[in-house]
């Protein structure tokens, strides 16, 4: 989609005079003469179309951008004026009516008939009715008037290839290789289509034929690297690579792809080394130090990622978001009495998401007490988080093996809050785990008592009852009930075919689990799934699901639990 430069047009005219000024009185000292050019007069417009241009700028301001549409496009057509076209065209085409967008800017062409943008916008519009032919006419116009780089500006539009027009314009100028053999521009827009088609060959070729008309194109000097390291040829992308920031040194793009190539290619120490010179290029951009930090702490470079934060901490450059960042880096490198110190030192709006990191840090340091003190001040301070809190640290207790220290946590928060259904809701998962049935029965009847439509309640009471116990017909009512009021949630469809699998009804279990497996291919899922199949005599196909499964989760304990008590084999 092309850029829009919207801004309320009648505002704009207003501060230029938006209705003719009445005369000053005449000086009797003669102006003074003229210097410059003197600027374009203010647009005299009559009182029906000011009321217009009016009503689009306050259904601009509401967002009503089709009311403002009909309304500038009104105006254009009655006063010709280019500046009222401009503002038209452009909102036509950001609200993709491609062919009010093609009216407009053909009318905006009849007063300006070399204007760039309004060529652009014509291109575009021909393009997305599917009128290739018809913006070749204007592409001839615009490579005449404003040559290849006008070109050039107008592929560039194309760099977005998610969105659909962007696909639609690529596509096209693509296919006008033929028609302009010597335009770089579109040269490289056929590069990017064919790489977007899945020819990556095809896409090379075509970005050596760009740069072989505009060496210096960067974008496709870029293109040809990414491209030559998708075909597996890594280290000729390196040394492309290489050679560009040697060729030339200030290109940011240029030295951030290879920085991000080498990390790819697992050779941080070289990366590092481009991170450093990249840094002692630009000393003053501290906004560019931090992005190369960040970079680097992704990547693994955790030493340069460091070294970089603590010199902008010591510039007081973003406090808050640099300990934050160095607390990560110093967690990688498992240093965690340095990581908990910084999280502890973040302030501002990430500060308790910092804290509760240092808790967790704490805690897997068996610094348990510690991790309490500090959660229970938090929960002091925000109230309004003190479940989430109190589920964030019972989650670190059990994590950490401690269960015991995450129900007595539990319990004690319920006394106080009896019917909190997020705390009942966790206890009986953890009871759940720790095989003590009765806990969460208790527990998930307390909510269902409080809210009879609690569809998680009730699927997890269903399924476990199914899953550990004789009660077959009390699951099915469970999670019959959780599935009515949840008839796509791949949870339940799941619970559902395991409890009808539990009742022996084969074929009804195996349609639920296929919906759930196709909706959410999980590992305890793909494990009902293959069971089921395993049973009905489809075999290879349970054996694909669970080797599917596998290559994506290689632990997967489900799965392998299941195929080792039916005796499977992949």
């Amino acid at each position: 989609m092309t850029r829009l430069f919207y801004l309320p047009l009648c505002g704009l005219l207003l501060l230029q005079g938006c209705t003719t000024q009445p005369a000053a009185p005449e000086s009797a000292t003669p102006a003074p003469v003229q210097t410059e050019a003197a600027e374009a007069p203010p647009p005299a417009y009559d009182s029906n179309t000011l009321a217009d241009l009016l009503v689009a700028e306050v259904a601009a301001q509401r967002q009503a951008y089709g009311v403002t549409l009909g309304y500038y496009t009104e105006a254009a057509k009655t006063t010709g004026d280019t500046r009222v076209l401009s503002q038209a065209s452009q909102l036509a085409h950001y609200l993709e009516d491609h062919h009010q967008a093609l009216l407009l800017s053909q009318q905006w062409l009849e007063q300006d008939s070399e204007n760039e943008e309004a060529l652009q916008l014509a291109i575009l519009s021909e393009i997305r009715l599917g009128n290739t032919e018809a913006a070749t006419r204007y592409l001839d116009t615009l490579l005449g008037a404003h040559g290849e780089q006008a070109l050039g500006r107008l592929v560039a539009q194309a760099r977005g290839l998610d969105a659909e027009g962007n696909l639609q314009l690529v596509q096209a100028l693509a296919q006008l290789t033929d028609q302009y053999p010597e335009q770089a521009p579109l040269w490289y827009a056929r590069a990017l289509w064919q790489e977007r088609e899945g020819n990556l060959q095809a896409a090379l070729e075509a970005d050596e034929q760009a740069l072989k008309r505009m060496p210096r194109h960067e974008d496709a000097l870029l293109l040809k690297a990414q491209l030559l390291f998708k075909l597996g040829e890594h280290k000729q992308a390196l040394r492309h690579l290489k050679k560009l920031v040697r060729k030339y040194p200030d290109s940011r793009r240029a030295r951030i792809t290879y920085v991000r190539m080498l990390l790819a290619s697992g050779e941080v120490k070289q990366a590092e080394k481009q991170l450093r010179i990249m840094a002692e290029r630009n000393p003053d951009d501290l906004d560019l130090k931090f992005s190369l930090a960040l970079l680097a702490l992704e990547a693994g470079a955790t030493n340069t990622a460091r070294e970089q934060l603590q010199e902008l901490l010591s510039l007081n450059y973003r406090p808050d978001d640099v300990h934050l960042y160095l607390a990560q880096g110093e967690e990688q490198q498992n240093q965690l009495e340095a990581a908990i110190d910084h999280y502890l030192k973040v302030r501002g709006p990430q500060a308790i998401r910092a804290r509760v990191q240092a808790a967790r840090l704490m805690v897997r340091q068996g610094q348990s007490e510690q991790a309490h003190a500090l959660l229970s001040g938090l929960r002091q301070q925000h109230p309004e988080m003190a479940t989430s809190l109190t589920l964030s640290e019972a989650e670190m207790y059990h994590s950490n093996g401690d269960s015991e220290a995450a129900l007595t946590l539990l319990n004690e928060a319920l006394e106080s809050s009896p019917d909190n259904t997020e705390l009942r809701y966790s206890r009986a998962m953890m009871a759940e785990k720790n095989g003590d049935l009765a806990q969460l029965e208790a527990d998930l009847k307390h909510i269902l008592s409080i809210n009879p439509d609690d569809a998680s309640a009730l699927n997890a009471l269903g399924y476990t009852l199914a899953n550990r116990t004789p009660r077959l017909d009390e699951a099915h009512d469970y999670v019959s009930r959780a599935l009515a009021l949840s008839p796509d949630d791949p949870a339940i469809l799941d619970s559902m075919g395991w409890v009808l699998y539990r009742q022996g009804k084969l074929k009804e279990a195996r349609n639920y689990l296929r919906r759930a497996y196709e909706k959410f291919p999980d590992p305890e899922v793909a494990a009902h799934y293959g069971e089921v199949l395993w049973v009905l005599g489809a075999q290879n196909q349970a054996r694909e699901i669970w080797r599917d499964t596998l290559n994506s989760n290689p632990d997967a304990p489900h799965v392998r639990e299941t195929m080792e008590r039916l005796g499977a084999r992949l």
